[in-house]
């Protein structure tokens, strides 16, 4: 939302007014830091609005007073699935979004992908004629290779990402041991905070007979993920369920191959410029990173439709999209 909170401030027709709820206000001048742009409080804005104006819920935020037109997002529908959740958010999460889809003051739904799209009908049909897909986009495009600050090791396949149930960590790690047995010299990178589902994670690594090629990074600060991306032999990400994926994107506009899951969103977005693999079948993914690490030709030809594919996905067509939603439902209101 940063990258599209941006975009919308520099159109020259358009007045951006991000509001907090109260119990936000207390991180009010952190968040005012991030966004390089000057917060107000939810209440009482939303009483006072203009005639052409609407309220955007980000990530299934609805606020219900007031009488503007409401956009709301849905990046993924998982807190309807129950073993990608901790048991106490799973109920919560399921009612929270149910009340915002059912809302009778909801104007418009916004989601990042065909397969969100679905998931959302799947659940809420009715909602079929104000939902409107607009892709992400990738805010990195490739350059030089960046100067070794990371100690990383010299080869090696990338995970990057919560290291959590939904991720299929523990698929990476069972593909990564059956490339060990053939012989291959990579070590593993994950790199990402612990989450949930994160003890058996610890557990595979710990037990593991490659434990010492296998390497955590936690938090990676932003200006430092090129770099994680591009010295990377390929970057590996048989993610369970994805809204959209974009540390998909990001590899592939650094020039780094890309494995990833079959089916869902990350097939969506990847489209032919990655090696795809079952997430279910760890043999199937150890020889999907075999082609990419053996096959020179191939290992290439995933680098350069890699490059043209991410470039397809613009923050600048996203804003663009989103606009003429905004436009729509004030047409209607």
């Amino acid at each position: 939302m940063l990258q599209l909170f941006r975009h919308f401030v520099a159109q020259k027709d358009l007045e951006v007014i991000p509001v907090l709820k109260l119990s936000r206000l207390k991180n009010k001048s952190r968040i005012e830091s991030v966004l390089g742009h000057e917060c107000r409080a939810l209440f009482p804005w939303m009483l006072f609005p203009g005639k052409d104006s609407l309220y955007l819920g980000p990530d299934f935020k609805l606020n219900t007073w007031g009488s503007l037109p409401r956009v709301v997002t849905i990046h993924d529908m998982v807190v309807f699935e129950e073993k990608y959740n901790r048991p106490e958010f799973f109920l919560k999460g399921i009612r929270e979004m149910t009340e915002v889809l059912n809302s009778s003051s909801l104007d418009a739904v916004l989601v990042n992908s065909e397969f969100t799209k679905n998931q959302v009908l799947r659940f809420f049909p009715h909602l079929q004629n104000r939902l409107h897909m607009t892709y992400l986009g990738c805010n990195r495009t490739s350059a030089p290779p960046m100067a070794r600050s990371l100690g990383l090791p010299e080869q090696y396949i990338l995970f990057l990402g919560t290291l959590e149930k939904r991720k299929n960590v523990l698929g990476v790690i069972k593909a990564f041991e059956i490339l060990k047995s053939k012989g291959f010299e990579e070590k593993l990178v994950l790199a990402g905070a612990w989450g949930f589902g994160s003890e058996d994670i610890q557990t595979a690594i710990e037990t593991s007979p490659y434990k010492s090629d296998i390497v955590h990074l936690s938090y990676v600060p932003d200006d430092k993920l090129a770099e994680l991306y591009q010295r990377a032999q390929v970057f590996f990400f048989p993610s369970w369920y994805e809204g959209f994926g974009i540390p998909v994107l990001e590899a592939m506009s650094l020039g780094c191959p890309v494995v990833t899951s079959l089916g869902g969103a990350l097939q969506e977005i990847c489209g032919d410029a990655a090696a795809f693999a079952d997430p279910g079948n760890p043999e199937q993914m150890a020889e999907a990173l075999t082609q990419v690490l053996s096959d020179d030709r191939f290992r290439e030809a995933l680098k350069v439709k890699g490059l043209v594919r991410s470039q397809k996905f613009t923050w600048e067509k996203c804003a663009q999209e989103t606009l003429e939603v905004f436009k729509k439902v004030l047409r209607k209101s």
